[in-house]
């Protein structure tokens, strides 16, 4: 994102950078920084690139991110004290395409639907295409051949996943790579709530609904026989029991996401970091008729606005990219 001749271009510590994660070395940071501190390893390195376990994760060896908080279990304080006794800068993630469908930020939409203040802070998959295409199955827009050929998808089908709005109601939203949904069982006391349903019918509906749950993990086919009257009504209590993991994507079009980013580069020169990797970046900016991977002028435009923001906290940033090396992608980030 620099040249040689820029003179806001700083200097990073020149020698060998180690990478790690927290665990790599025993079982957590302070082991390896154990081993860093024995008089064989002094003046060895001087990065240390700590992998993303290092924050709250969920999934992808720590790409899928909860939040940028420390993760207590394999990192503390006072390892980030004895990296900078030590002279080791700290190169660290931001994955910027996405967030972990437990952070705090999925958590809200889920809960609070229509009304959660982060209702825009993912992209919803129907307004982002309306206009675009046709409401298909289910009420999800399938945008025209010509757009839809022009994704990269990293998954079968349309890269999204349905969410259970408070309201009953299922939206679809951007959800480029993992995802995976699953119910848990339903105990009789669920479905009692549902008029009609007695305490002797609803132990027997519990037990075929999360038979077939075990089976298929899906509710969606339950046979309930005799009870079939109250299938749209028992559907309705489990799927409030709807579980998601998953990494969804980000809207960079909304102004609370660029906050978010200004205050995690912030949190992360705290923790000592002088590089900071910029995980996903290629996903991060979507427009309709153009591909959704480094699109141009606006990933650059994005990246930009970033190196703006770590240029106020001292960092330096290193553009992720995974593209076919023929492409010379490479050699138009590092030029």
């Amino acid at each position: 994102m620099t040249t040689d001749s820029d003179p806001a271009r700083r200097e990073l510590p020149s020698g060998v950078m180690l990478n790690a994660y927290p665990d790599s070395i025993g079982g957590k940071l302070s082991d390896v920084m154990d081993v860093l501190a024995l008089p064989q390893f002094e003046d060895v390195f001087s990065l240390f690139y700590v992998l993303p376990t290092f924050y709250h994760s969920d999934l992808d060896r720590g790409f899928s991110i909860v939040d940028y908080d420390l993760n207590e279990e394999l990192v503390s304080d006072e390892d980030l004290r004895r990296a900078h006794e030590l002279g080791l800068g700290l190169k660290l993630d931001l994955v910027l395409n996405h967030l972990s469908v437990n952070s705090p930020q999925f958590r809200d939409l889920i809960e609070f639907g229509d009304r959660s203040r982060f209702k825009d802070f993912f992209i919803d998959w129907n307004t982002f295409w309306e206009g675009h295409g046709e409401v298909g199955p289910h009420g999800i827009v399938v945008p025209r051949k010509e757009y839809l050929d022009l994704l990269f998808m990293r998954k079968p089908g349309l890269p999204i996943l349905e969410v259970r709005f408070p309201d009953g109601s299922d939206r679809p939203y951007w959800n480029t790579f993992y995802q995976k949904v699953s119910y848990d069982h339903s105990e009789p006391g669920d479905l009692t709530t549902v008029d009609g349903i007695t305490a002797e019918a609803a132990e027997e509906m519990a037990t075929i609904v999360n038979r077939a749950i075990d089976e298929t993990g899906q509710p969606s086919d339950i046979d309930l026989g005799a009870y079939s009257e109250h299938t749209s009504a028992v559907l309705s209590v489990v799927e409030g029991k709807r579980r998601y993991l998953g990494q969804m994507d980000l809207n960079a079009e909304a102004e609370a996401v660029w906050e978010f980013y200004e205050v995690t580069l912030g949190r992360l020169s705290d923790y000592g970091a002088k590089l900071v990797r910029l995980d996903a970046v290629a996903y991060l900016h979507k427009q309709v008729g153009l591909s959704n991977f480094f699109n141009k002028p606006g990933t650059w435009e994005y990246l930009d606005r970033l190196r703006s923001i770590a240029d106020e906290h001292d960092l330096t940033l290193l553009p992720e990219i995974h593209a076919e090396y023929g492409s010379g992608l490479h050699e138009e980030i590092a030029s």
